[in-house]
């Protein structure tokens, strides 16, 4: 499995509460990507993170205050991770100059959010599950939803500062099409087996070829 987070470094000071607590949620993500919510016990949690029950009520109430704590931390990871991976991919070409940005940037957030599709997907399928009748687990997907939502908006939002192009719906809208679609394209590769390289490509910008005209000369 692709490593989401950073090894914390191991010291004196790891035994601390807010250490025990980040070595809880983030051992969790195994737990809860492999059992899901409902299977998943305090057990399991504080095998997988080696620490006892006390350690575990010292910080938590219940398993699912530890997935809601784990599904914003890893939001945080991938928003880190796409943000990166556009960088890279906008290397050379700083100002954003030329036909096809828009694409590569689009892209480098599928793509550098890709390699962790099983565990997003995973966590997604079972925040969406019980947000059906858990209003606290509901309010939680939402925000997590939410900013991805932004962080795509602002990069739409600031290339087309940039060259003049201007959206054909609101912007946030734009976002939140491609945000599902992100989504999508995820979970179509976990469920179906496949590489999607090709049909994110073909999607992602004919979507933006459809919503985002041109500027005018």
């Amino acid at each position: 499995m692709t490593e989401l987070f950073e090894p914390l470094p191991e010291s004196a000071a790891t035994r601390r509460k807010e250490n025990t607590r980040t070595r809880l949620v983030r051992a969790s993500l195994d737990v809860f990507v492999d059992k899901g919510i409902d299977a998943a016990t305090v057990d399991d949690l504080v095998k997988a993170a080696g620490f006892t029950r006390g350690a575990f009520y010292s910080s938590f109430t219940h398993k699912e205050e530890v997935f809601l704590a784990l599904f914003d931390e890893v939001t945080t990871e991938l928003l880190a991770i796409a943000d990166a991976a556009v960088g890279r991919a906008m290397q050379g070409d700083p100002h954003g100059a030329g036909e096809g940005v828009d694409m590569r940037q689009m892209l480098a957030v599928f793509e550098g959010i890709r390699p962790f599709g099983r565990q997003w997907s995973r966590l997604y399928t079972e925040a969406t599950a019980r947000s059906l009748r858990d209003a606290e687990m509901r309010a939680a997907l939402a925000h997590q939803l939410g900013r991805m939502r932004e962080r795509i908006g602002a990069l739409l939002e600031h290339r087309m500062a940039e060259t003049g192009e201007r959206a054909l719906l609101p912007t946030a809208d734009l976002a939140q099409l491609l945000t599902g679609i992100f989504i999508d394209l995820m979970l179509r590769e976990q469920l179906e087996g496949r590489d999607v390289t090709d049909v994110a490509t073909t999607t992602i910008l004919g979507t933006l070829k459809a919503f985002v005209a041109l500027r005018e000369s």
